[in-house]
C-alpha cells in the first residue's frame, strides 16, 4: 500500500458495521502515538461493533478509504445531553499514520462540516491535545477558530497536557 495517494483517489462513505475492526486499529495508533487521544486504553473490535450499530443518524460516522482499505474516519458526537445545547455537535476525526499529511484529514473535515450543515447543526466543536500541530493547522485551514486552552486538562505517560478547544460556525443554520 502506498502513502503517496492524494485525496483525490479517496473515497469517503458511510461506516459499516464490518468496519469495527479497522475504526479500532485507527483509534489504536491514536493512542499509541499519543497525539490525537488522551485515552491510555485501546479500543476493541466487539466495542466499536456496538457503538456502530448504535448510533443515530443525526450523528454520522463516515469513513475514507483508499481502495479497500480504511485510512482515516470521523464521526460527530453530542456535545451535551443538555437540551440548550442542541445544534451543537464535536466532531472526531483520525486518520491511519501512514495517511496522515496526504489530505485525507482536510476531505473528511469538508464532508463532515457539510454534513453538520446539512443536519441543521449551527455549530461544531472539538477538542485537540495541544501538542498535536497536524490537527491546528488542519482546523485553521478549514475554517475553525481556537477558542481556549484547558491547561494542565488530562495526563498522558504521566505528565499533565493542555487542550486546545476549537469551533466551527454554520452561519446559514444560526437563525
Amino acid at each position: 500500500m502506498s502513502n503517496t495517494k492524494s485525496a483525490n483517489d479517496i473515497m469517503i462513505r458511510e461506516v459499516k458495521p464490518d468496519d469495527a475492526s479497522e475504526i479500532a486499529r485507527v483509534f489504536n495508533q491514536g493512542v499509541q502515538d499519543q497525539l490525537a487521544t488522551f485515552e491510555n486504553t485501546f479500543a476493541r473490535p466487539e466495542d466499536r461493533y456496538l457503538w456502530i450499530v448504535a448510533r443515530p443518524e443525526e450523528y454520522p460516522v463516515m469513513v475514507a478509504q483508499l481502495k479497500h482499505t480504511l485510512v482515516g474516519w470521523a464521526s460527530l458526537t453530542p456535545y451535551s445531553p443538555k437540551n440548550c445545547y442542541n445544534g451543537i455537535a464535536e466532531l472526531s476525526i483520525y486518520i491511519d499514520r501512514n495517511f496522515r499529511t496526504h489530505g485525507v484529514g482536510q476531505t473528511l473535515m469538508e464532508v463532515m462540516q457539510k454534513i453538520a450543515c446539512d443536519k441543521g447543526y449551527h455549530k461544531m466543536i472539538g477538542r485537540l491535545m495541544a501538542d498535536n500541530q497536524g490537527s491546528r493547522k488542519l482546523c485553521e485551514s478549514t475554517g475553525w477558530r481556537e477558542v481556549g486552552i484547558h491547561q494542565s486538562h488530562a495526563k498522558l505517560s504521566g505528565v499533565w497536557q493542555d487542550l486546545v478547544l476549537v469551533e466551527y460556525s454554520i452561519p446559514e443554520n444560526m437563525k
